[in-house]
């Protein structure tokens, strides 16, 4: 089955600015988290994915990393590596839950010293094509395996939380050129924080490859049945 319009896959780079804002204690860090920018908030919560810098089961966001390791707080640092970002498709509703998180903790707390300050970072994304149209299933897996992972992170995370998109770019192109919205959602349900990059490209690359092969055999019994 052939697409209506192709998957152009695209990447992306990141040109990482510190912004000059420094947290020294909660308190601080708090007041800081408040006046963030959307780059701000995306880049920290997710840029060890888009490198590859995470184990699963570790703190995969720099903010309950720096609760944890530089102020001690281990219920508060669990509290901030347990957002669930897939539960958000703004950023900033992502840091409205964070300030949340944080004032609650103040209210029970004094603001401890962190050993090391908190340095505040934000990415200025480039956009750039891969040079990859696909029109099927099979080629869409070939392309993916052959695109890298950044582009990867574009399609499946990027587009969905900073351009505020509903869904990842993969599963609205199979629902709207294909129909298929049980393998759409199959694929916006993979919990891409509990994997490795490259293990959610295969997850999807597998899913993709067994809807292949059940619209297949599907067409072969439509075929049989009809002599």
């Amino acid at each position: 089955m052939k697409a209506k319009t192709p998957f152009e896959f695209y990447t992306s780079s990141q040109l990482v600015e510190i912004t000059g804002q420094k947290a020294g204690d909660l308190k601080e860090f708090l007041e800081s988290v408040k006046g963030l920018d959307d780059s701000s908030i995306f880049y920290h919560v997710h840029h060890a994915f888009r490198e590859h810098q995470f184990a699963p089961g570790a703190y995969t966001n720099d903010f309950a990393h720096w609760v944890e390791t530089e102020v001690g707080e281990h219920a508060l640092a669990e509290r901030l590596a347990n957002i669930n970002i897939k539960d958000y498709t703004e950023l900033a509703a992502v840091r409205s839950r964070i300030v949340e998180i944080l004032e609650a903790h103040l209210s029970r707390n004094t603001a401890a010293a962190a050993k090391h300050g908190f340095y505040f970072c934000r990415n200025i994304g480039i956009i750039m094509k891969t040079g990859h149209l696909t029109w099927d299933y099979e080629s869409f897996c070939t392309a993916l395996k052959r695109v890298g992972l950044r582009s990867l992170f574009f399609h499946f995370f990027e587009a969905r939380l900073r351009l505020g998109k509903k869904s990842n770019d993969f599963s609205s192109w199979i629902k709207d050129n294909f129909g298929n919205e049980e393998l759409a959602r199959q694929i916006e349900a993979l919990d891409p924080y509990i994997y490795t990059m490259d293990q959610l490209r295969d997850e999807i690359i597998a899913l993709v490859r067994r809807a292949s092969r059940q619209d297949r055999i599907g067409g072969i019994l439509k075929w049989l049945k009809i002599r």
